[in-house]
């Protein structure tokens, strides 16, 4: 019978680990992005496709959050750790040699050797589980009884295990889900750092294409520029024009020069821009061909792209993974409301024997066990209802801030469709623009040759040709802004270079 029940209880620890190894779950890997080092090699066409994928190995925002995702991964870790069992093992020994005993002339002697292992454990169900095992040899001179020396052992398991306060595998595993949340926002807010990047990529690329192209706008001014003050000069010569329309022409030369400067300077300014968000820290690397992307006429429709924004975008999903840490919190919370009403019991035998292996093996003859419930509450137990309150009231204050956050995407998914549709028109209307202004710039410029015009005529329509070509060049560009935002909002960037994120 002592043998079945000790068994038993080895029976009882193999089921209560087992049933504890469901807490041990491994989490999913983080994402790799921002662990590689791709060279930068911007002397070809310089695509966006190919910004982007530097990007997502070199920019340092991306490089940061993606050790936040590493310490979220860690922190279920560090949860799912407290369910694991501890093991211990101490050794002693104890020798007393009393003085001399003047009367009997005797040498009292008396040694312990003891060697102990213990494994202790949390359950999922919120309980403890204890099982310990000791041995321990006695020797004494001179001997007291036999045999001598003596060998003794003890076993005894422990289980203590909450029935209100503190119980449930749900209570126990919150802090375990909590983490899980935990990892799931990291992962959410890396997708939102992602979508930022490459929104700052295309938007910054698009700049730099909008500095580049404005510079030979304003180059092609100036040629046009210097061309009339030749035309100018030859005719000043012959006697045909006065000094003052070469005197025009020569600060259209010179306003002409002036903005090339600043074009240029904006152009470098740009260029650095993007080597910046490429991670670039020598700024050593030369920028080389961008490539104006077809801006065509997508067709834009709310309901679509709100749908897409919902289902992709990470804000929403922020929240509600918030919703359920804050859950947790209050379920935990309204657990602690209830009384501390424990059930705790243990089984121990011992044995004592002439041999180590006699003591294992041999009769363990000595037992003892005992059960019990404690109580405990404090009175009125205000202090844990408030705390229950507290955790409801932050669960619905992220209800409404979910509700705002859906509020504000419906909001900017309306501005962001209404932003392609009008820059689509926008982009047709400064197309008819520069059409008629060219036009305009080739009969004036008839009308000077044969006299019927001044130079500063020739000037004025000049200015107004460069300005109507960058207003075509800023609203193709405005399209490509207007369009990569609503991209962003729908959460398609990933999809549309191509780009896999674990959820």
């Amino acid at each position: 019978m002592p043998k079945s029940i000790v068994r038993a209880g080895f029976a009882l620890l193999c089921l209560m680990t087992t049933l504890n190894g469901f807490a041990s779950e491994s989490p999913a890997p983080a994402p790799a992005f921002g662990n590689r080092q791709p060279s930068i090699d911007l002397s070809g066409p310089v695509t966006l496709q190919g910004c982007i994928g530097i990007a997502l190995g070199r920019n340092f925002t991306v490089r940061i959050q993606h050790f936040t995702v590493d310490e979220a991964v860690d922190a279920v870790t560090v949860q799912q750790a407290v369910f694991e069992p501890v093991f211990g093992f101490s050794a002693n020994k104890q020798v007393t040699q009393q003085a001399a005993n003047q009367v009997e002339f005797s040498f009292p002697y008396s040694a312990y050797q003891t060697a102990a292992f213990s494994l202790n454990d949390t359950l999922t169900t919120g309980g403890t589980l204890a099982l310990n095992y000791s041995l321990v040899r006695s020797d004494f001179n001179p001997a007291y009884a036999p045999p001598n020396p003596s060998y003794g052992g003890a076993v005894s398991i422990s289980v203590a295990q909450p029935l209100l306060q503190g119980a449930g595998t749900d209570y126990s595993r919150a802090a375990i889900e909590s983490a899980r949340f935990g990892v799931r926002i990291s992962n959410l807010n890396f997708k939102s750092t992602i979508l930022t990047m490459i929104l700052n990529v295309e938007t910054t690329y698009f700049n730099l294409l909008y500095q580049r192209e404005q510079y030979k706008v304003q180059e092609e001014q100036l040629k046009q520029a210097q061309q009339l003050l030749d035309d100018n000069t030859n005719k000043r010569q012959a006697g045909t024009i006065t000094d003052v329309d070469v005197v025009n022409a020569r600060a259209g030369v010179a306003a002409a020069q002036n903005q090339l400067i600043l074009d240029k300077q904006a152009v470098q300014n740009s260029e650095d821009s993007l080597l910046q968000l490429l991670g670039d820290r020598a700024f050593a690397t030369t920028v080389g061909i961008v490539e104006f992307p077809v801006v065509g006429e997508p067709d834009v429709l709310f309901d679509r792209s709100y749908k897409l924004a919902r289902d992709n975008g990470p804000n929403l999903a922020v929240a509600q993974a918030t919703i359920a840490q804050y859950k947790l919190s209050a379920l935990k919370a309204k657990r602690n409301t209830l009384p501390e009403l424990n059930l705790n019991g243990g089984l121990g035998y011992d044995s004592f024997a002439a041999t180590a292996g006699q003591s294992v093996t041999g009769s363990w003859n000595g037992y003892s066990w005992n059960a019990g419930v404690t109580l405990s509450f404090p009175w009125g137990m205000r202090a844990n209802k408030a705390l229950y309150y507290q955790a409801l009231s932050q669960q619905r204050s992220q209800e409404v801030v979910y509700d705002q956050v859906d509020q504000n995407l419906v909001v900017s998914v309306r501005s962001a469709v209404r932003g392609v549709a009008t820059n689509i028109e926008s982009v047709r209307a400064s197309a008819e623009n520069t059409k008629y202004a060219a036009k305009a710039y080739e009969l004036t410029n008839a009308q000077f040759s044969a006299g019927l015009a001044t130079s500063y005529l020739v000037l004025q329509s000049q200015n107004t040709l460069e300005t109507a070509r960058l207003s075509e060049l800023q609203a193709k560009v405005n399209l490509l802004l207007a369009i990569s935002n609503l991209h962003f909002l729908e959460g398609s960037s990933l999809q549309i270079y191509c780009i896999r994120l674990p959820e």
